[in-house]
């Protein structure tokens, strides 16, 4: 009966540590689920109508946080996944120019999903074209693409982690 109990117990001590460990893990924005606000409109990156197709181009809307605001980027990848579609943020159809639009693919991994982000700037560059995330025309209405071009750092390509 004592051995019974002194399992139990040490059962118990396993599963609260995970537990605890678990809750108190700083989440990683550079490898996590976040949302992005743009840092001139203050409106999120999402996929609008929760689309979750093939080609759906990208847009903003106003931060609400639900799955198709949210994203997955991965550090060693580069990809960022939406959380409700599944899907990668990429240039579509591999085009090089300003003004090319942004959606979302099956994931495949080649550079045109591929991004690096720049936490101290708000940056986010595309490997495959070299140009940066930015809301079109600087909008700020709900529903405004979102799409690609040469880096300039100005505030409508600044992206702030949420």
């Amino acid at each position: 009966m004592l051995a019974k109990l002194c399992r139990v117990a040490a059962a118990v001590i396993v599963v609260s540590a995970a537990v605890l460990a678990t809750a108190t893990a700083p989440a990683s924005a550079a490898n996590g689920r976040s949302l992005f606000g743009n840092g001139h409109s203050d409106k999120c990156l999402e996929m609008p109508y929760s689309w979750t197709h093939d080609f759906a181009p990208a847009g903003q809307y106003t931060c609400h946080g639900l799955p198709n605001q949210q994203w997955n980027y991965s550090t060693s990848t580069g990809l960022i996944q939406n959380q409700l579609s599944g899907k990668c943020l990429e240039v579509m159809y591999w085009r090089d120019w300003d003004g090319a639009a942004v959606g979302q693919f099956t994931c495949h991994g080649a550079a045109n999903q591929q991004w690096n982000m720049n936490r101290s700037n708000g940056l986010i560059q595309n490997r495959f074209s070299g140009k940066c995330l930015e809301v079109y025309g600087w909008s700020t209405v709900d529903f405004a693409p979102v799409v690609q071009w040469t880096c300039h750092g100005g505030r409508n390509q600044v992206w702030l982690w949420r």
